[in-house]
């Protein structure tokens, strides 16, 4: 009797050594577990913002068409707000506003943006360099190839509307339509309408997708609408055409 309760004893000593130095080890790699833990949500956060932000907001984060966010004055909470419900011509991007993100992807993507980390971010844009350039015409991909305007070209009312989106969605910001040079393709060309008359499925496709530092318009403007604006951009190499004649 006495052997039988030494030995339940000694078992409970053991169990309860064996638990102490469990609990003990636990601890002791708590911080790196964390540390480790920390890393991977900062680099998806980081992934995020490379794949889909850049765009408007440089690449890294010092602003472009959009503002800079390594300035911004909103907290997380309010950044959280902003890209889940979009403003003005970003798209919101919250799921269950119509978006992609996840309410953990926009908070790790919220406290990413107020605690920037620059190595996490030359890492991401390692993981996602940028797409190369499309080809010259007349090649777009499926299930761009074919397409055409659905609008007469020089229609009224789609140019109208279309210069509309085109001044509203900040495209004046690269595609400067008077003065000097702009830093990205300049529509007033007296050879551009009759490109967009030959090829304006591959021109509807770049608009679409995007390219190289311009965002893919397909997320927040409808067929009919980047249709519209390539009507616009279409007057204005017809009136440039004009003005380079005379």
């Amino acid at each position: 009797m006495s052997d039988g309760l030494d030995k339940k004893v000694a078992l409970g000593l053991a169990l309860t050594v064996a638990l102490l130095l469990a609990t003990g080890l636990y601890w002791f790699t708590e911080p790196s577990r964390q540390q480790a833990a920390g890393n991977k949500y900062s680099l998806t956060a980081a992934e995020i913002y490379a794949q889909e932000c850049f765009f408007c907001h440089g690449e890294r984060g010092f602003g472009g068409f959009g503002p800079s966010l390594r300035a911004t004055k909103l907290d997380e909470e309010g950044l959280k707000r902003t890209i889940s419900r979009g403003v003005i011509v970003m798209p919101a991007w919250a799921r269950e506003e119509g978006g992609p993100l996840t309410p953990f992807q926009i908070q790790s993507l919220a406290a990413f943006i107020l605690d920037w980390d620059e190595e996490v971010m030359a890492e991401a844009r390692a993981l996602h360099p940028f797409a190369p350039p499309p080809p010259t015409p007349p090649y777009p991909p499926p299930p761009y190839a074919g397409m055409v305007n659905p609008f007469p070209w020089g229609d009224e009312k789609a140019v109208a509307m279309g210069q509309l989106i085109y001044e509203r969605a900040f495209c004046p910001n690269c595609h400067w339509t008077r003065g000097t040079k702009p830093p990205s393709f300049n529509f007033l060309s007296a050879v551009f309408s009759k490109g967009l008359e030959e090829y304006p499925a591959y021109y509807f496709w770049s608009v679409s997708e995007g390219r190289q530092n311009m965002p893919a318009h397909k997320l927040y403007l409808p067929q009919k609408q980047r249709w519209q604006v390539l009507n616009y951009l279409w007057v204005m190499g017809k009136e440039y055409e004009k003005r380079a004649i005379k």
